[in-house]
């Protein structure tokens, strides 16, 4: 992997974690909080979405499937940083909240990083010989 591929996969990954957490800062006390099975389902899509992207990323990089887990550390690795700076700052950042949101945000982004490591490790289809 380059130096270019981990900048790229890195501001990918930062860009992904931006994103969901400013849906969860938007959404997550009125919305996403009510309800738990609106929260997974939530959790998921959002999971989803940020899989596409990295698979996404991979796929223009031209990154084998076999050689997915580095790329998929680049690709955490702001969101693993910036999940820590705000579990910190989370009542600087969103005044109000409640102290179970620190966890729900925290179990929401481990559903993204989660879904996005198990991708890594994802095998292509067999080819067979008839």
């Amino acid at each position: 992997m380059s130096k270019q591929d981990v900048m790229i996969f890195c501001g990918a990954g930062l860009v992904t974690w931006l994103a969901a957490t400013l849906f969860y800062a938007a959404f997550g006390g009125a919305m996403l909080e009510a309800s738990f099975w609106f929260y997974a389902a939530n959790a998921f899509a959002v999971a989803t979405g940020a899989t596409l992207v990295f698979q996404a990323v991979a796929r223009l990089r031209h990154i084998p499937r076999r050689h997915r887990l580095f790329p998929a550390l680049a690709f955490a690795l702001p969101g693993l940083l910036g999940l820590n700076v705000v579990l910190l700052n989370l009542a600087d950042l969103i005044p109000g909240a409640e102290p179970a949101t620190l966890g729900r945000y925290g179990a929401f982004l481990v559903v993204l990083y989660v879904a996005i490591g198990a991708s890594a490790f994802e095998r292509g289809a067999q080819k067979t010989g008839r």
